[in-house]
């Protein structure tokens, strides 16, 4: 298939593919009739590096250097022998070596960006869960606060309603005086001051019946408060085992993203370090293709008296030209993987800055509920020690009412 494509793009006429680095152009038609192929002399510079001991056993055996070919190859003309039997097996193995170099380059990069998408993705989860956190500390703060509200009422009730006991008894207390002076003013008005006397120790019962009823309710608006108080510890408790929840996950998290950080800056460092060596390879093509141009200089001088030197000396020129422009191909492909290493490496980092933002927000709410209930426990203390006084003043008031009723009980008789 990669044949073909390469065939379609030297026939219709379009632009072939740039080279990658470390590749040739195909060999033009002049070269391969005069028995040379550019693409084999290109990759005399590079067979020490790759190792081609099998191109060079095949080539000096009159076979083509393709790996699975065993085509002859062409009669040798002028110049350097061929390695390959056509100028598409030439073409075939520039590709084979492109393809390599880009698989070398590619694949990493592609594996750095899924890295780089799946943190978004990991870091807006967990920004959800903890909006829904915040809701369910909201709610139970209010179920809280309120309960509290409701059982300071309460006792403010019961604390009003024990005055107005009060207030009853003494009133009773003045009606016994005033029943016991009559009977000792006028025998004649002793029924009338018995009468009385027992209305004031119904009215006295009444009292106590309703002071017993209060005492029972400040009970009970007691019990509410400790409740909501329990309830309060529970919701903060909950919120604590969330948070610390929240914060292991943050902390595996921001693990995670450390790691994939410095494995992009360990991949810019190499980039960077393939990058330099790239630009020493350019100069040292640079400085060839200079002294080559100055040696074809010098022969077309002597063209009369040495043609062919200045043919190998033209060709070399080309050459040359031609692994400048891949190197500088090359270079430009480092540099743009170096370009996005940088940004991947930014990106991590600013993830990286969110996620610690998170965190010192989690603290803060957890420091908040914390004060809120500190704050929800003093106030069910402030409640539960204003019904203390309220309880004590109710049984204080038990004794001064059984006093009249056993006076009363002592009248003189008729």
């Amino acid at each position: 298939m990669s044949s073909e494509t390469s065939s379609a793009n030297g026939t219709d006429g379009t632009p072939p593919a740039q080279p990658s680095p470390g590749t040739t152009t195909p060999a033009a038609p002049e070269d391969l009739a005069e028995g040379g192929s550019p693409a084999g002399d290109a990759q005399e510079g590079e067979a020490d590096g790759r190792g081609e001991v099998e191109t060079s056993e095949s080539a000096s055996a009159g076979e083509c250097a393709l790996a699975g070919c065993t085509e002859p190859l062409p009669v040798r003309g002028r110049g350097r022998p061929a390695k390959y039997c056509s100028k598409a097996h030439a073409d075939q193995a520039s590709r084979d070596r492109r393809a390599a170099d880009a698989a070398a380059v590619d694949e990493p990069l592609r594996q750095a960006e899924a890295l780089a998408q799946r943190v978004p993705v990991a870091i807006g989860a967990l920004q959800g869960q903890l909006a829904e956190l915040q809701e369910f500390l909201a709610a139970a703060q209010e179920g809280a606060l309120s309960r509290v509200r409701r059982a300071e009422a309460e006792a403010t009730a019961a604390a009003q309603a024990e005055a107005d006991a009060d207030v009853r008894a003494l009133a009773a207390d003045k009606a016994r005086e005033e029943a016991v002076a009559a009977a000792e003013a006028a025998r004649a008005a002793q029924r009338a001051a018995e009468q009385a006397a027992a209305r004031d120790r119904a009215n006295l019962e009444r009292v106590r019946a309703d002071t017993a009823e209060m005492v029972a309710a400040h009970r009970q608006a007691r019990d509410a408060a400790r409740e909501a108080q329990t309830a309060a510890e529970a919701a903060r408790d909950a919120k604590a085992a969330e948070l610390r929840e929240a914060r292991e996950t943050h902390e595996q998290e921001r693990a995670r993203i450390e790691a994939a950080a410095r494995a992009q800056t360990e991949r810019t460092q190499t980039l960077q370090t393939e990058l330099a060596h790239t630009t020493a390879a350019l100069a040292a093509a640079r400085e060839a293709l200079a002294a080559a141009q100055g040696e074809a200089r010098n022969q077309q001088t002597r063209a009369e008296a040495a043609e062919q030197a200045r043919d190998d000396a033209m060709r070399h020129g080309r050459e040359a030209a031609a692994r400048a422009e891949a190197l500088e191909a090359r270079q430009r492909d480092l540099r743009a993987a170096a370009e996005e290493a940088a940004t991947g490496q930014a990106a991590a980092q600013r993830a990286l800055a969110s996620c610690q933002a998170l965190r010192d927000r989690l603290e803060t709410d957890l420091a908040a509920a914390r004060a809120d209930a500190a704050a929800q426990r003093e106030r069910a203390v402030r409640a539960e020690a204003a019904a203390g006084p309220v309880r004590g003043d109710t049984d204080d008031q038990e004794g001064p009412a059984d006093a009249p009723a056993a006076g009363d009980d002592q009248a003189p008789p008729a």
